[in-house]
């Protein structure tokens, strides 16, 4: 299994050389997914086929397949519930209201959840080869860095309990 990022300033043609890249590969027998995490929704203009439904590869030809994750979408919608938990046990291991509300609203969600996504092609899909059409290169500096940022963060955030940290690991994980 390969992973290949394209990064890059935007307009410098990225998504582009993703989509050949992926393109050659599956051409050249290797099963290749080509995901996207730009917001502009560029790789199916690339591809020639339309990726606006689900999160879910889509077949664009014999051992090619294409996505584009939607982060700020899922984000959005599945934040929502996590958040409240963690308020919640925020909450209940005696911080302050304003600042569990805070930690809570996770800087990064769209990148945790480009992430996510990324993982889970790896681990679980039938692919030798995944390209991966990044975000201009702030959005994918973010991404990135995102592990070490949201240690930083609980690190100072975080009373230094260890109540703490054994609560929050369930939803950590």
């Amino acid at each position: 299994m390969r992973v290949i990022l394209f990064t890059g300033k935007g307009g410098v043609g990225k998504t582009t050389t993703a989509a050949a890249t992926a393109v050659r590969a599956a051409r050249d027998g290797v099963k290749t997914l080509v995901m996207s995490t730009d917001p502009a929704h560029s790789i199916g203009d690339a591809l020639e086929i339309g990726l606006d439904g689900p999160e879910s590869p889509t077949q664009v030809e014999p051992g090619l397949f294409a996505m584009h994750v939607d982060a700020e979408r899922v984000a959005r919608e599945s934040w929502r519930g996590v958040q409240a938990y963690l308020v919640r046990v925020l909450d209940g291991l005696g911080m302050d209201p304003v600042m569990a509300e805070e930690v809570a609203s996770l800087p990064g969600a769209p990148e945790v959840v480009a992430l996510l996504e990324l993982r889970e092609q790896v681990v679980s899909g039938p692919w030798d080869l995944v390209v991966v059409d990044c975000a201009p290169t702030a959005e994918t500096l973010r991404l990135l860095s995102l592990p070490e940022a949201l240690a930083w963060h609980l690190e100072r955030l975080a009373p230094a309990s260890r109540g703490f940290w054994r609560a929050l690991r369930p939803a950590a994980a």
